[in-house]
């Protein structure tokens, strides 16, 4: 899947179907079941271990807390907790789901190394975007827009549907390209 700023080239995508052929739909269901577990449980501690102790010390008084800062707190702590449980949480799974004759049979090429820093730097602009941009956004437009009227649920809703419209788009040229 490709999105603006987000792409592999040919060769790259080639590369990553030969390092995904000896790994059944069994064992990706299985490491996707590993991963999530994985990930709840970092993002679990990380909600009690850093979320709830700075929100407390940050904000004494929840009732006088602004939605402003209490979004810029969340959204700092899902940075943290994505930006690092994820790759945590992933490399774990793959050290847990792999076979030893899996991993004999994953032999580095050239250009391997480069490609899984771009692997991992796609997946950290994916959480810049949503942690920078979405999870404060979000949580402003709810907190400010309790009862906003007509005019600002109608904006709302185009918005989602231009979002859905355009990855719509995309998705059928990339298939269109593929095909």
């Amino acid at each position: 899947m490709e999105w603006p700023g987000f792409s592999y080239t040919d060769a790259e995508w080639a590369r990553m179907r030969v390092l995904a052929a000896p790994i059944g739909a069994g064992r990706y269901q299985l490491f996707t079941w590993v991963n999530a577990a994985i990930f709840i449980a970092i993002a679990a501690l990380g909600m009690v271990c850093v979320f709830l102790p700075l929100a407390t010390l940050l904000f004494p008084v929840p009732t006088e807390t602004s939605a402003l800062k209490f979004s810029a707190l969340l959204a700092a702590c899902a940075f943290l907790i994505i930006g690092l449980g994820l790759p945590i949480s992933m490399r774990l799974s793959g050290l847990l789901v792999a076979s030893k004759e899996m991993r004999a049979g994953l032999v580095a090429e050239a250009g391997d190394e480069a490609l899984a820093a771009k692997v991992s730097w796609q997946i950290n602009r994916i959480m810049l975007v949503m942690c920078g941009l979405l999870v404060p956004g979000m949580l402003l437009f709810i907190a400010y827009d309790i009862d906003a009227g007509p005019v600002i649920t109608t904006l709302k809703w185009l918005a989602i549907a231009l979002m859905m419209g355009i990855s719509v788009a995309i998705g059928a040229l990339q298939r269109r390209k593929r095909n």
